[in-house]
């Protein structure tokens, strides 16, 4: 799947090469690879894009070849991958494992062909090792969700401080923000998700998973529920849609030197009134993406059970199919999409 004009029109499925892995990389049969709200940034040229470029950043594959140092990871391993992976290597940020802040980064899916294809490559350094255990492959399936948990993680656990019992406000029932209330409830936060009239379904699954305390539908039911738990106010807001009115909502119900976090991307020039974070002192901290450690401790995360994903994989279509994926995405119909460019998995074995 190639972004190679600008327009939605300038997208389109392409026959390519088979990539070939250089030093320390690995080559790579993509099982499946997840649309990412970025992925629409990118087709309505929102965002940087080298083309022509093959999209897709979420993914989960297994190795079928290796090309020298690859830090244990051998052919017949299942692996996912930190988008930018591709960074200077020697700044500062670089070192500390912050290569998506690096100014020479390139990202699989917008600067090197990215995983909406039967194979990709990426840096060994950069990939994480999933066990294969006992796992189907439609178990293996949801670690293409692995990347937008993440991100979550990163701003969660990285980049504010959460104290067991803070009071938590959510905006946004979408997949960012049921996974934002699953990873504060494991930091033992008192969480409030609000949505819309419109989100009841999405509201009730995250009552049903346990990662929501209170769920909302309107400002009056949010600033009833925030204010009787915390007469201030919200210790931390989320903001995880990336529009104004939910950024609004979020201000209104913050404590004075409160902490919001911004999860959701406004993809363009906003109009806010920038003094309600002033009024309060409210620190405004955006998570952008992630570091190197937020996959460690995401994948830990997983691997204790203390994450639910399969709630949010709600579709699952061949590469084909791309066209009415993204449309579903688009209309707001499914958590995620993922595409299946495989078609059938035939796993590779290793003698």
């Amino acid at each position: 799947m190639v972004k190679y004009a600008l327009g939605p029109e300038g997208v389109e499925l392409r026959e390519l090469p088979e990539p070939i892995p250089r030093e320390g990389e690995l080559k790579v049969k993509v099982l499946a690879a997840s649309i990412c709200g970025s992925d629409i940034h990118t087709i309505n040229d929102e965002r940087s894009v080298a083309m022509p470029v093959v999209m897709g950043h979420e993914y989960v594959g297994q190795v079928v070849e290796t090309c020298g140092d690859t830090g244990g990871i051998e052919k017949g391993g299942w692996v996912v991958t930190l988008p930018a992976c591709y960074s200077c290597g020697t700044c500062g940020l670089c070192r500390a494992g912050l290569v998506t802040l690096c100014s020479q980064r390139k990202s699989i899916g917008s600067h090197v062909n990215g995983a909406m294809a039967d194979y990709l490559v990426v840096p060994a350094k950069y990939s994480f090792a999933i066990p294969r255990e006992n796992r189907s492959l439609e178990d293996m399936k949801l670690y293409a969700l692995t990347e937008p948990l993440a991100c979550i993680v990163r701003g969660v656990y990285e980049k504010i401080d959460v104290k067991p019992g803070d009071t938590v406000v959510i905006s946004g029932p979408g997949v960012m923000g049921q996974m934002a209330a699953q990873v504060f409830k494991t930091k033992g936060a008192y969480v409030i998700l609000s949505g819309l009239a419109g989100d009841r379904e999405k509201l009730e699954l995250a009552k049903s998973l346990g990662s929501a305390d209170v769920t909302v539908t309107s400002i009056q039911d949010l600033r009833e529920a925030v204010f009787q738990r915390n007469p201030e106010g919200a210790d931390i807001t989320c903001e995880a849609t990336g529009l104004i009115p939910s950024l609004g909502a979020c201000t209104e119900v913050i404590r004075p030197l409160g902490t919001h976090l911004q999860i959701g991307m406004f993809g363009g020039k906003v109009l806010f009134r920038m003094d309600s974070f002033f009024d309060k002192e409210i620190a405004y901290i955006p998570s952008n993406s992630t570091a190197l450690s937020s996959w460690e401790t995401t994948l830990r995360l997983l691997r204790e059970d203390r994450i639910t994903l399969r709630p949010f994989m709600s579709m699952q279509k061949p590469l084909a199919q791309w066209q009415e994926a993204f449309d579903a995405v688009i209309r707001k119909t499914v958590f995620k999409a993922v595409l299946l460019p495989n078609g059938t998995f035939e796993e590779t074995t290793v003698s």
